[in-house]
């Protein structure tokens, strides 16, 4: 007779706490942002010798709660801290509308921009049911913060699916002049190579992404090699941070709030993250080009975000980016592009940094060679291992850094 399963345990991950024991974990984290937002406002109000240090302190606090699961928990803290950890000053973010009510100069991508204006916000869940009079208004309003950023930098061009990306940003922070400067510097730094002319540095870093794999998890990059298919399926989930494949925005908002404090590539990693947490059905798939790249572009769908940035974050401290150019031979030639440039200008945090966690299993030992496929079964035993301490990692993280507070035995 079959286990029955227990009604208050979250599906899901085997082993995920108790419904009760998350909601609590959820409310001590809710105080724990309440505190540092505190904090931050505190700082702001005074002028000290430590305030470097105590901002620093700051952030070590809010990258933690971003990175360990549920991320900022919910709109009420993403209002304050997103804008914080994109240089925005507190006095922008009490202001008014963010582009007046005046016409704006047309800029030379207008027209590209008002076609995918008029086709955004539908799709996300939290869209659903909303009146064409209220859905009007955001668009007006997604139409002056992209005008507006484009307007204040000549140096910077439209690409579609940059309104999926503002989008985000205007439905969490709302229409003030604190969204445009936050989208304005999200633009000019992590969106940067997008945002020229051309495109040859977002697909020679976009080109990045099996190298990474081929460590990680060699059989699985093979499979994927020899169906023909080029890391090109992956190119809109890194240059929109996934808001145009997903549909939750729960899972849109909780990806922004890792990308936030990470490094501009770590896009790259979680990419990655999304295949080696679809291995199976990847492995399971005909080698076949359009079978293939078709069954790849629709993984986002289907993935568990908090599975994939634990993946991610443990494949980022295996192989940093350093190592990974290296390990790719990455022309030199390319190295001036903004994905490597970290941290960024409006960053000034020592621990910007610092890595996420102290330690982390190593990558798979190379088993394959050309012709032998005789190790898959071991390749396949270590991606499993792998994956199931990447979540632990990071779930104990979080675990242990409430458990001595709410008197829990974890």
């Amino acid at each position: 007779m079959p286990k029955k399963r227990s009604a208050n345990r979250v599906r899901g991950i085997p082993g995920r706490a108790p419904v009760e024991r998350e909601r609590r974990l959820i409310r001590h984290k809710e105080k724990e942002l309440r505190a540092v937002i505190l904090r931050l406002r505190a700082l702001d109000r005074g002028d000290t010798s430590a305030t470097a240090e105590e901002r620093d302190a700051c952030f070590r606090e809010v990258r933690r709660l971003a990175v360990t699961p549920k991320g900022l928990v919910s709109e009420e803290f993403r209002r304050d801290l997103w804008p914080f950890l994109l240089g925005v000053s507190p006095a922008a973010l009490n202001g008014s509308s963010n582009t007046g009510n005046g016409p704006q100069q047309a800029h030379r991508d207008a027209a590209q921009v008002e076609k995918d204006v008029e086709r955004s916000l539908w799709h996300y869940d939290v869209l659903q049911g909303t009146k064409e009079s209220e859905r009007r208004v955001k668009r007006r309003a997604l139409t002056q913060i992209i005008q507006g950023v484009l307007n204040a930098n000549d140096e910077l061009f439209y690409f579609q699916g940059y309104h999926d990306i503002v989008s985000v940003f205007l439905l969490t922070l709302g229409n003030s002049k604190g969204t445009l400067q936050a989208v304005r510097n999200v633009s000019e730094t992590y969106q940067r190579e997008p945002m020229r002319s051309g495109f040859e540095q977002v697909m020679a870093t976009n080109r990045l992404l099996f190298p990474l794999l081929d460590a990680a998890d060699e059989m699985l990059y093979r499979h994927l090699h020899e169906s023909g298919v080029e890391p090109y399926f992956a190119l809109p989930w890194m240059i929109t941070w996934f808001a145009h494949q997903l549909r939750r925005f729960r899972d849109v908002v909780r990806l922004y709030d890792v990308f936030l404090v990470s490094h501009p590539l770590f896009s790259l990693y979680v990419s990655a993250a999304v295949l080696l947490n679809a291995r199976d059905k990847i492995l399971r798939c005909e080698r076949d080009f359009g079978t293939m790249h078709g069954m790849l572009s629709n993984l986002p769908l289907a993935m568990d975000v908090e599975k994939v940035i634990a993946r991610a974050i443990v494949l980022f401290h295996q192989l940093p980016p350093p190592q990974l150019l290296q390990r790719a031979q990455f022309e030199s030639a390319s190295r001036a592009n903004t994905y490597l440039q970290f941290p960024f200008e409006h960053q000034p945090w020592p621990s910007a940094t610092a890595p996420m966690l102290k330690e982390v299993p190593p990558l798979p030992p190379r088993q394959l060679r050309d012709g032998d496929i005789s190790s898959y079964v071991g390749s396949w035993q270590v991606s499993i291992i792998v994956t199931a301490v990447a979540v632990g990692i990071v779930a104990a993280a979080s675990a242990f850094a409430f458990r001595d507070r709410i008197g829990m035995r974890v």
